[in-house]
């Protein structure tokens, strides 16, 4: 079936339906068991029970279930009040829901909610680079207020976190600069070609605070590491200029504590 849709569609077009699929039932959550276990199975490799993970931008929870089903402890940080209720309706008091953006500072940011939810956003930027092409079909709203937090604050109110996923469209780089120590892995979400050096630019951030770290990605929804070796800093952020890498179109970049 996949095979089919990609000769309909176009690989690209496919790609974009993985990030948009619940764009029009925000209520459509379920995922195959498939699913759920190979994203269950990625997380193994570096996530054991009892872990603390925070998940920014845990949207509808479903990088959530597989790091449940692991046993790690989840701080799901949700600015949409849609999800919001979807969270709570579907893990309850399984995981800590904080209701807020995050970013460089405590403050209260427009926010732009998007009509596939996937996408909304607070960076006009990003929102900008990718509504000529990537997401012509969808639209954004008037902005709505959001208070927000910082990774710092979350790090003082839970503890420190073995992994940092962050999926928040266009604004990675100021979720990164609230964060002020080392953590063992962070994953933040990239779109290529339009946003190239905001990808360089998050290594450059996270490597401030923590100088030993090596980094893989992960091509669009695979969840699988699309390196066999990790690559340095250097050799990774000279990597992302390559063609060979921009023809992935999105995905989500790993940088880890080297041991």
């Amino acid at each position: 079936m996949k095979k089919i849709l990609k000769s309909i569609l176009g690989p690209k077009t496919l790609k974009l339906l993985g990030k948009v699929k619940f764009a029009f039932s925000p209520y459509l959550v379920e995922e195959s068991k498939e699913v759920i276990d190979r994203r269950q199975k990625f997380y193994n490799q570096f996530i054991s029970p009892n872990d603390l993970v925070f998940d920014i931008g845990a949207n509808v929870g479903n990088r959530t279930r597989p790091l449940l089903n692991i046993g790690a402890k989840v701080v799901a940080v949700e600015p949409q009040k849609k999800c919001q209720k979807i969270l709570k309706k579907t893990f309850g008091n399984e995981i800590n829901i904080v209701p807020m953006g995050v970013g460089e500072m405590e403050d209260i940011k427009d926010f732009f909610v998007s009509n596939a939810h996937t996408i909304s956003s607070f960076s006009t930027e990003w929102i900008e680079s990718v509504k000529k092409d990537r997401f012509k079909e969808y639209t954004w709203s008037r902005p709505i207020k959001i208070q927000i937090t910082t990774l710092d604050k979350l790090i003082e109110k839970y503890g420190l976190p073995k992994f940092i996923k962050i999926d928040v469209e266009g604004y990675e780089l100021e979720v990164l600069k609230g964060l002020t120590c080392a953590v063992d892995m962070i994953s933040f979400e990239y779109t290529v070609p339009e946003q190239i050096q905001r990808a360089i630019d998050c290594i450059s951030q996270i490597e401030k605070y923590n100088s030993e770290i090596e980094c893989n990605f992960s091509k669009g929804e695979s969840m699988e590491f699309a390196l066999k070796n990790w690559r340095s800093v250097t050799d990774f952020k000279n990597y992302i200029s390559t063609q060979e890498f921009i023809s992935t179109d999105f995905g989500d970049i790993y940088v880890r504590k080297i041991s």
